[in-house]
């Protein structure tokens, strides 16, 4: 046999190692099928592209969300971001080679134009020598929860009117005692914004129930300040133009004084001790 001719070991030895190879190549297809189906069936869109922003790669669910056939392949990722933020790619893919990874929101175009927007998080993919070889992105598609945020914002929003409304009718409510006859008993503090409010409904009610007589019943207003005595002159001032009379009830000998101290100008406003007295009141002038 000559020298130059393989023994039969070294045959063997050479089958074993391509054996061995094959098998290799063989597990890593299947590591790589099992990987590409896990990938295929996430509900976020995975998307890969080079170093020059060209797609290479895209799953299933990018593919259902894009539209785009094929997802994309061979497109520059520029293609499927809306004008006002392609500008912005290029700064995001540096720093992601730089740090390695990134994460924000896109607003991305369908391939029929519409747009959705999506929560991005990319990184970079590295070889054995630690080279940059692609840039792979996480996608998902945010527009169901945007809709579900924007229609709990309004159910919200709509709570909020309610309470505000709930809570107009508590701190000022306007009760017709009678015909023509109004009540609006107060309780608490009044600044600013209840003393519009104040306003607001016994104007509203004076025209909703065509009362000619509104009983003011403040016995439970413990605290009378200038800014309080002035809506009160206000609110008096305000039912006169509508030709309505008012009457202030339940003010207390602390309120009295307060009053008299302030200076305050109550000489267009008829009072009177309690609510009964100007219910008394306003019902014998109706009868005359």
């Amino acid at each position: 046999m000559s020298a130059e001719q393989p023994t039969i070991t070294a045959l063997q030895r050479q089958v074993a190692t391509l054996q061995a190879r094959i098998a290799e190549l063989e597990q890593h297809e299947q590591e790589l099928e099992v990987f590409k189906q896990t990938v295929d069936k996430t509900p976020d869109g995975v998307v890969v592209s080079d170093l020059e922003g060209r797609i290479t790669y895209a799953n299933t669910a990018w593919i259902n969300m894009s539209a785009y056939p094929n997802g994309g392949l061979g497109m520059s990722l520029n293609e499927v971001i809306i004008a006002e933020e392609r500008e912005l790619l290029g700064p995001v893919i540096q720093q992601m080679l730089m740090q390695g990874s990134w994460q924000g929101d896109w607003n991305y175009l369908r391939a029929d134009g519409t747009i959705f927007p999506g929560q991005v998080s990319a990184f970079t993919i590295r070889d054995d020598q630690g080279q940059t070889r692609a840039i792979t992105g996480i996608v998902r598609d945010l527009s169901a929860q945007r809709e579900a945020d924007e229609e709990r914002a309004a159910l919200q929003e709509q709570v909020i009117d309610a309470q505000r409304a709930a809570l107009r009718e508590v701190s000022t409510p306007l009760i017709p005692l009678a015909d023509d006859v109004v009540v609006m008993p107060l309780v608490g503090a009044i600044d600013s914004a209840r003393a519009q409010q104040i306003m607001e409904v016994l104007l509203e009610g004076i025209a909703q129930y065509q009362a000619d007589t509104v009983l003011l019943d403040i016995s439970g207003v413990r605290l009378v300040d200038t800014q309080v005595a002035d809506a009160l002159l206000r609110a008096a001032r305000a039912v006169q133009l509508l030709g309505a009379q008012i009457i202030l009830t339940g003010i207390s000998a602390e309120v009295a004084q307060t009053i008299v101290h302030l200076g305050a100008d109550m000489g267009r406003i008829m009072t009177r001790a309690n609510l009964q007295e100007g219910l008394r009141y306003a019902l014998e002038e109706r009868g005359k």
